[in-house]
């Protein structure tokens, strides 16, 4: 995505690579969804984020591509979904710091300036819409949003097919006994204990758009 922005792609190419970015965090938070557990909250809760950013910006790049095409009402209504799942994403952003669960260090979706800086260029693309469409084109804004029929023809790595091996004969009823842990078995950490760990290390995420040079937001390596 941010390497297909930084090379200057046409919007139609880069709103197919969001579309299918965003489907593939769907399948993701779908698999999930079997998983009866509290542990998967919070996993849950960051594909969510993927799904709901990743769609807005496939939207954001349909909008701008449709205005190229002289539909203007169309990229309209195209850019005000743009700005609505934004929002959707901001939301559960918040949803997913507060979520309970299971994660690997701490994560901030919001403050990273890929995420920061999506939101003031819709609005800018919107704006011109909404400019053009009252000095140009005065099209009708449609109700009912334009489909997202684009398929990315490149950029996404093939699935490479996965089959399960057979299970080993070492794996017998009697190896998998040996694997039980009695109930007891974790430490219970005292609060005198407790005062004695040291502090986690974190690497602090700034979010500062300003010193980002590059279109993105992102370090293209």
């Amino acid at each position: 995505m941010a390497r297909a922005i930084e090379l200057k792609h046409k919007p139609d190419l880069i709103s197919a690579l969001a579309h299918e970015t965003s489907k593939l965090f769907s399948d993701a938070d779908t698999a999930l969804r079997e998983v009866n557990t509290d542990y998967v909250t919070k996993w849950r809760r960051y594909l969510q984020v993927k799904i709901k950013f990743y769609a807005a910006y496939a939207r954001s790049f349909q909008g701008e591509y449709l205005l190229t095409q002289d539909k203007c009402g169309d990229s309209i209504r195209t850019l005000r979904e743009a700005q609505k799942l934004y929002k959707e994403a901001q939301l559960l952003c918040k949803q997913y710091q507060d979520a309970d669960g299971v994660s690997v260090g701490e994560v901030r979706p919001s403050r990273h300036p890929f995420f920061q800086k999506l939101g003031p260029i819709i609005d800018l693309r919107l704006q011109k819409s909404e400019r053009e469409n009252g000095f140009i084109y005065y099209h009708k804004i449609p109700e009912d949003l334009p489909d997202l029929e684009l398929k990315a023809t490149f950029g996404l790595v093939a699935p490479i097919p996965f089959n399960m091996p057979d299970v080993h004969p070492i794996f017998t009823d009697e190896a998998y006994k040996d694997f039980q842990i009695p109930e007891n078995a974790t430490p219970k950490i005292h609060g005198s204990d407790r005062e004695d760990l040291p502090t986690a290390k974190e690497t602090p995420i700034e979010g500062d758009t300003k010193s980002i040079k590059n279109e993105s937001g992102c370090s293209i390596q």
